[in-house]
């Protein structure tokens, strides 16, 4: 891979380029009229660019409108049944099951670590809507007044929860320490970001955890839906990682980012978690993991 894939494919790099600026409008000035404006422009370099058909609308109008249903107020049965629209609309994006995207290979088969499994780098176009509707729609968003008391818990829960991620791992040989600085160092910190950390903790998280905590609404419903949405997040991990201690890992890191979203009520503080692992990960240590 190279950097000159992106100029030689200008129009793809435009339909991303403009979805990430999607994302980035909802911390701005989250109004229908502006990300629905960068979207508007990213499907249109993406269908030109020939990385999505028209079919992709039917599943994308059904998740936006579940999402917007589920600002009203409909309570029990019905409730469920949009939630598990949602929820399922939502897995076959992010198993990239639902026809008409196209997602670009920037690059196959490359060697991150020297004892490493071979990694891949797409971005994907489908993945990032599974989070972005209800981060758009209904998740709340941290202001600046609760900025600082939030920032110095989500800093002190993230070092807490890498330092016990790093020894489990290290325990458990699934890594070992390799500082370095990867060719692909600079869009891996953008598409993780952006196609990766911010949609799973949107959906996982800002959507699913949310909504059952709700939904129980008991004195232990915090506690139960932090780990019954870490247990689906390993499940769906075990689609491609059939390792036991992998996903026992995985299981535990969604625990502590479940934990400080509950912790802090805010959807930022789970995908700085999130993302700081994930980069710790990428920079220090075997990528994605030794063979």
């Amino acid at each position: 891979m190279t950097y000159f894939t992106f100029i030689h494919h200008p129009i793809a790099s435009l339909a991303f380029i403009s979805l990430i600026l999607a994302f980035i409008s909802l911390w701005i000035h989250r109004a229908p009229w502006l990300w629905g404006s960068f979207l508007a422009i990213s499907f249109i370099f993406a269908f030109i660019g020939k990385l999505i058909d028209l079919k992709i609308f039917v599943a994308l109008a059904l998740l936006g409108g579940a999402h917007l249903t589920l600002t009203g107020k409909i309570k029990g049965n019905l409730r469920l049944i949009v939630i598990a629209i949602a929820f399922l609309i939502s897995i076959a994006l992010l198993g990239h099951f639902f026809p008409g995207f196209h997602n670009w290979a920037i690059g196959k088969n490359l060697q991150i670590s020297p004892k490493a499994y071979p990694y891949s780098l797409y971005l994907n176009f489908d993945k990032p809507f599974i989070g972005f509707f209800p981060l758009a729609i209904s998740i709340p968003l941290l202001s600046r007044m609760h900025l600082r008391t939030v920032a110095l818990k989500t800093i002190a829960l993230t070092l807490l929860g890498v330092i016990v991620l790093t020894v489990l791992a290290l325990y458990l040989h699934l890594v070992e320490i390799d500082l370095k600085l990867p060719h692909i160092s600079a869009i891996w910190l953008i598409a993780n970001l952006f196609f990766v950390v911010i949609p799973e903790e949107a959906f996982f998280r800002g959507f699913l955890q949310r909504e059952l905590n709700e939904y129980l609404n008991t004195k232990w419903s915090g506690t139960f839906s932090v780990i019954a949405i870490s247990l689906l997040f390993a499940l769906l991990h075990f689609t491609f990682v059939h390792d036991l201690s992998h996903l026992s890992l995985t299981f535990i890191a969604s625990l502590i980012y479940g934990g400080v979203y509950q912790a802090t009520r805010s959807i930022e503080s789970s995908i700085f978690c999130h993302y700081f692992f994930n980069v710790v990960h990428f920079f220090c240590f075997t990528y994605p993991a030794l063979k």
